[in-house]
């Protein structure tokens, strides 16, 4: 069996991971690292060849839309689903894979806003978030970390849970 990693894999911790868009041969390379969630958000729809396989290897795909150019209150509303998803789903022991667009500008800012919550510096989680997006869309990402207000979910997780 031929392993092929998705676009942009990246681990952002031990059990959660990110990528661009997934295609059929993707979910065997998700599968075999343990992964049985995907989140797919904003323009990260997967094919139906791709569910197909996803179903065939007994996992799951949730959706949640997410466009980081919305009015700030609804991208803040976005990013607190997908994080109470994810989240959950983390503490619970889950391995969780994140898929976006091909410019991974979604995935990129819940990146920045999730090290946020993990009390990274803003200048650090923003770094990333661009090296994440290719400094695509630089100053929408830069705006939606920097007002993220993470003192909610400061409190809710740290680091040592994921690792």
């Amino acid at each position: 069996m031929s392993l092929s990693p998705p676009r942009k894999f990246r681990m952002i911790v031990p059990n959660l991971t990110i990528s661009g868009p997934l295609e059929s041969e993707n979910v065997a390379f998700l599968k075999f690292t343990g992964c049985r969630k995907i989140v797919t958000v904003g323009g990260g729809f997967i094919a139906p060849e791709v569910v197909a396989q996803v179903k065939t290897n007994q996992m799951e795909a949730s959706h949640y839309s997410f466009t980081p150019f919305d009015k700030s209150d609804e991208v803040e509303v976005s990013i607190r689903r997908v994080f109470n998803y994810v989240i959950s789903n983390l503490k619970s022991g889950s391995r969780i894979h994140i898929a976006g667009d091909i410019s991974l500008v979604d995935v990129a800012t819940l990146i920045g806003c999730f090290r946020k919550t993990l009390e990274w510096n803003v200048g650090t989680a923003i770094a990333e978030a661009l090296d994440i997006s290719d400094n695509v869309e630089v100053v929408d990402v830069i705006n939606v970390i920097s007002n993220f207000d993470a003192r909610d979910w400061i409190r809710k997780i740290n680091y040592e849970e994921f690792s």
